[in-house]
């Protein structure tokens, strides 16, 4: 039986795989995919036929959701989903680490070429998120999603960065260097700073939400529906 362990090495081999710019033609690119499946092993060079491709495109995108699942257990499809929809959900903070910067390309990559194979590769993702759900629940690694468990939404909490030249929002649980909605590193707490008797200094307009942000960075819904909670009860007039 596969195990998820089985799948993220398949992803890691798979992205190594499709790491160079495709060529620009359809068939170069066509080729160029196809070989980056082989070399990966999740197809056979014994059986190229369609069925065959559809498959291992299929796996390719299950191994490639094990993968972001390895860093957020119980989360890697939402992730996936996150990567590839977010600019058209609008979505906006953490900054995406390179890693799964390469593993949304990959999946990329791999729903363009099932284009050439299957009626509707989204239908194809969808299938793959089950094979992974179904893969999870048998290697017995299954974590519910936390808020399917009816935990409360992330946190926001105004914060500074060192040079306390403005006040920004956190979204998600503070830490110093945590990265803000605009992506700036901050160490303090506002709260911490007003304690002491300090003056707050005025609103980053990015992480206030009166200026937009580019790149647009990701929340997952959680963090979205927190921010965006946030500002309507802090900035009505602004929202």
């Amino acid at each position: 039986m596969r195990t998820p362990a089985d799948s993220r090495a398949d992803a890691q081999r798979l992205i190594e795989a499709l790491a160079s710019p495709p060529p620009r033609d359809e068939r170069g690119r066509a080729n160029a995919v196809q070989a980056g499946l082989l070399r990966s092993g999740l197809l056979d060079e014994d059986d190229l036929s369609t069925p065959a491709v559809v498959s291992a495109i299929r796996d390719g995108l299950t191994s490639l959701v094990h993968l972001l699942d390895e860093a957020a257990p119980g989360h890697g499809a939402e992730q996936l989903l996150l990567l590839l929809f977010a600019e058209r959900a609008q979505f906006a903070p953490h900054r995406v680490p390179k890693w799964q910067i390469r593993a949304r390309d990959t999946a990329i990559v791999l729903l363009a070429h099932a284009l050439r194979h299957a009626e509707d590769p989204l239908h194809l993702l969808g299938a793959a998120l089950e094979v992974h759900a179904e893969e999870r629940r048998e290697s017995g690694t299954f974590v519910p999603s936390r808020r399917a468990s009816g935990q409360a939404p992330a946190a926001v909490t105004p914060a500074l960065t060192l040079d306390q030249t403005e006040l920004h929002l956190a979204v998600g649980a503070f830490e110093p260097g945590i990265l803000t909605v605009c992506g700036q590193q901050v160490e303090q707490k506002a709260a911490d700073a007003a304690g002491r008797g300090g003056g707050l200094p005025p609103e980053c307009a990015g992480c206030f939400g009166r200026a937009p942000l580019n790149p647009a960075p990701i929340f997952t819904p959680g963090e979205h529906d927190a921010w965006t909670a946030f500002l309507v009860d802090h900035r009505p007039e602004e929202v």
